[in-house]
């Protein structure tokens, strides 16, 4: 198998781990509420509906100033008040903490519960109903929060407009503002927590507590409900899987790799082709050497586990997605692609080839045509078959010139032959001139190329949300 094929570029990258059951088994919840955080509950109203998709605004800086536990206890305040604005006569509610099986009644006092009805009035935008009147919702309220019930009544979609906008600023502020890792706690969170583990060329860096607004968005949308429907539905909403499908591509454009994040999107849309393949994706990186090292050598705080897999599972599970995304979109060359590496990176050489030169009859695009030749030529190498390997790097090598992968490959063809003159003429070609080894090659971005539309996938979905002046 040649070696380049096995390589990574250097990245940085970031993978969530996990809570073990057994210890959220022991995680205490609260079971009361506070006047501190019903404030932070309207502050938030606020900045879901004021803040301007995909800046760094005065609403995203005072979401993003908040701690992880602030955040998480957001994450219970805000599943009550979804309860509310579904159900306004409500007067107990449970919550089922993170991760676990087991609800939690949260309580309230009288006049807590009465400031959370009144803010579902703004949410919604329904002072002047009758139910919002007799709570004097109209006057309890400030102007920031009277825009609030502004807008909402303008949208006409009940909560589930400002369910979508929340989920956006969480996004926002996850991706624009500065993260900032906390040491891991050793005792139970309410809400949830997010463990982030930085590691850079598969040498484990960093491992700290970041506030879990990628938790806090998937739970807001996981409430939003189509018009007419009582319950929650939110693989009938196509926001919702423009949001998985740009937010998961963001993720991987930028090496930050979220596992659960791509579990729930596809237990949401279970078939969807997009959210499949970037799945698919996420495994065949987890399976490469930089990943892998990480696996022995992070030392992973007690009650965490790093939710990596070893390589041949990884690959395998890769497999098995890229599998299902050509069910669900025969048409998609470039999971094809990816497909055929996979197959040749678990033995089945016949099996690539084949479903490499059905990729490559379907492409015209000249980076995913460059990968699938260098992956065809590593094919026919194991297969040994010399020619047809010789060829596939030559046509990679005619479409990238100065790329060094096919020559670096076509070298260690002709040294197989005996061919010292051949071998050192590509490797001269490789190295090109003065040295220059670190020129472009397509080779180094295959890692992050699947989400190369990321940018615009994520500037269409704000779009629809910035306000009308």
């Amino acid at each position: 198998m040649d070696a380049f094929v096995r390589l990574i570029a250097c990245v940085a990258m970031a993978a969530a781990l996990v809570d073990d059951p057994a210890r959220l088994s022991r995680t205490r919840v609260p079971l009361t509420g506070s006047s501190a955080r019903i404030d932070r509950l309207a502050e938030w109203i606020k900045a879901a509906e004021l803040h301007e998709p995909g800046t760094k605004d005065a609403w995203a800086a005072r979401v993003n100033a908040w701690t992880d536990a602030q955040v998480g206890l957001l994450w219970i305040d805000a599943n009550v008040l979804a309860q509310i604005t579904r159900s306004p006569d409500r007067a107990g509610f449970t919550v089922r903490p993170y991760a676990r099986s087991q609800t939690t009644t949260i309580r309230y006092s009288p006049d807590e519960l009465h400031r959370m009805r009144v803010l579902a009035c703004a949410v919604i935008g329904a002072l002047d109903d009758l139910r919002c009147t007799q709570l004097n919702a109209q006057d309890e309220i400030d102007d920031e929060l009277r825009q609030v019930a502004r807008l909402a009544a303008r949208s006409g979609d009940g909560d589930n407009d400002f369910l979508r906008r929340a989920a956006i600023l969480h996004a926002d502020v996850a991706m624009l503002m500065s993260e900032s890792a906390e040491p891991v706690k050793s005792t139970g969170d309410v809400g949830p927590r997010r463990i982030r583990a930085r590691t850079n060329d598969g040498v484990a860096m960093e491992i700290g507590q970041t506030a879990p607004h990628w938790e806090l968005a998937r739970m807001l949308l996981d409430s939003v409900r189509p018009r007419g429907v009582v319950t929650p539905a939110p693989a009938r909403d196509d926001m919702v899987r423009r949001w998985y499908r740009a937010t998961a591509a963001w993720m991987q454009l930028r090496s930050l790799y979220d596992t659960n994040h791509l579990d729930r999107a596809r237990a949401i849309f279970p078939n969807d082709a997009d959210i499949l393949f970037l799945s698919a994706c996420q495994h065949e990186t987890y399976a490469g050497p930089p990943i892998q090292s990480v696996l022995e050598s992070m030392v992973v705080p007690s009650g965490m586990r790093l939710n990596v897999a070893g390589e041949r599972s990884e690959l395998r599970q890769a497999e098995a997605l890229f599998r299902r995304a050509l069910a669900a979109r025969p048409a998609m060359a470039e999971a094809r692609l990816r497909y055929g590496r996979v197959l040749f990176l678990l033995g089945r050489d016949a099996d690539a080839a084949a479903e490499l030169r059905k990729a490559l009859a379907a492409l015209d695009d000249r980076q995913l045509r460059y990968f699938g030749e260098l992956f065809l030529g590593a094919v026919e190498t194991a297969r040994r078959d010399v020619d047809a390997a010789r060829d596939a790097y030559g046509r990679a090598a005619e479409l990238y010139p100065a790329a060094q992968s096919p020559h670096i490959a076509l070298s260690e063809l002709a040294r197989r032959r005996g061919d010292r003159a051949g071998a050192l003429r590509e490797m001269l070609i490789a190295v090109g001139p003065g040295g220059d080894i670190g020129r472009a090659d397509p080779w180094w971005s295959y890692f992050v190329a699947q989400a190369r539309n990321a940018d615009h996938l994520m500037e269409d979905l704000r779009q629809s949300f910035r306000h009308e002046p």
